[in-house]
């Protein structure tokens, strides 16, 4: 089993409705963020879980980088889509699609992630060392303010501890670029489930 360490901006409340999309128009944004790639060697797709062609799949995609125009292009300047991609731009979070089964719709909503915000997924023994490390309680899901665990990664004594285990250093990185994004609006918190 696993825990997921990811940003949360707490901003779950009003999302706007998801847009049914397309094959087609799922295509041509995967183009679109493909050639993006390319030109910034930036990862533009985060996997979820599944696989679009197996039919039942869960993806989050930046686009925070990208001109609206450019990703309405895609789905044919369909308003719930804009609604849904101007809100991401807005709050700075990445668009979440989403098939739940074969031949179901395929939707395009709100992702939870802040747009360049790493996730990490954790063994749940590793999951459970980095809590202990950071001084945090060590339960299967929760969260803290990011200022906190900012606060936490500058103490000498935790980051030594976290430096010092070979098993720890590999996820240093990741909590620190999570530690140093700054919300538009209101606080993050460093979220595990």
């Amino acid at each position: 089993m696993t825990i997921t360490f990811r940003v949360d901006d707490g901003h779950n409340v009003l999302s706007p409705s998801p847009a049914v999309i397309t094959p087609d128009q799922l295509g041509a944004l995967r183009d679109l963020l493909g050639r993006h790639v390319v030109r910034s060697g930036v990862a533009m797709i985060v996997p979820i879980h599944g696989d679009p062609a197996s039919g039942s799949f869960e993806i989050e995609v930046r686009v925070c980088p990208l001109a609206l125009a450019s990703i309405a292009r895609c789905f044919d300047w369909d308003p719930a889509v804009i609604t849904v991609v101007d809100e991401a731009q807005f709050l700075g979070r990445r668009a979440r699609i989403w098939q739940s089964e074969p031949g179901g719709d395929i939707k395009l909503g709100l992702g939870l992630n802040p747009d360049a915000a790493p996730e990490l997924e954790v063994a749940n023994g590793n999951a459970y060392a980095i809590l202990a490390s950071l001084g945090l309680d060590e339960e299967s899901c929760g969260a803290v303010p990011m200022s906190e665990v900012r606060q936490r990664l500058m103490d000498p004594r935790i980051r030594r501890r976290l430096d010092d285990d070979p098993h720890m250093t590999r996820y240093v990185e990741a909590l620190t670029t999570m530690a140093a994004l700054k919300p538009v609006d209101g606080e993050y918190h460093l979220a595990w489930a």
